[in-house]
């Protein structure tokens, strides 16, 4: 009988609990793959949504969940030999803004996730330009910001029951750093 990866079982609760609050009409799904990369035998599972009121505005901040496995972590289950010290997933959140003022709005955002999640993932941003060889301006008025989260840990099975707080946390955040991004304006 085919038994699921634990990566399987986790994007199915992860992807349900979403859908679900996108019912409820507090967020909209805008995007997600789920991805097999033949080259190196990883998966990855990622869904996006932004705020059921901001879906469609140009200043929307859009977060985005990935979930991850890697061969070692799936050769291990099925093979059932520990290959690697645990077996199981990583999952990030990254958040998708625009900024102008670098060293203030990097401290800014930085500041409202880490009270919101009690200093406990990772916070790192990449702050990127677009510049157009037709319209070079420098330095530009806007930045691309992508937020990262992340635990530094697996998941498994175990940690089901949290996906659920992970994924209204994720949208409590959501809803921080977008009214942060519209008292910008």
């Amino acid at each position: 009988m085919f038994h699921p990866l634990v990566f399987d079982n986790i994007r199915v609760v992860l992807e349900g609990a979403v859908y679900d609050r996108d019912f409820e009409g507090a967020i909209t799904i805008t995007g997600r793959s789920d991805v097999m990369d033949l080259a190196t035998f990883d998966r990855l599972f990622q869904i996006e949504f932004r705020l059921a009121e901001k879906a469609d505005s140009d200043t929307a901040v859009t977060a985005q969940i990935q979930l991850r496995t890697s061969l070692a972590d799936i050769a291990a289950e099925q093979l059932e030999k520990p290959l690697t010290e645990h077996v199981g997933c990583t999952i990030c959140i990254h958040f998708f803004l625009e900024i102008s003022d670098v060293p203030r709005e990097t401290d800014a955002i930085t500041a409202i996730l880490n009270e919101m999640w009690g200093h406990r993932p990772h916070i790192t941003q990449t702050v990127k330009a677009r510049l157009d060889e037709h319209r070079l301006e420098w330095p530009p008025q806007r930045f691309a910001n992508q937020i990262t989260l992340d635990f530094h840990r697996k998941i498994d099975e175990g940690n089901i029951e949290d996906l659920r707080r992970l994924i209204d946390h994720t949208v409590d955040s959501l809803v921080h750093l977008q009214a942060y991004c519209d008292s910008r304006a």
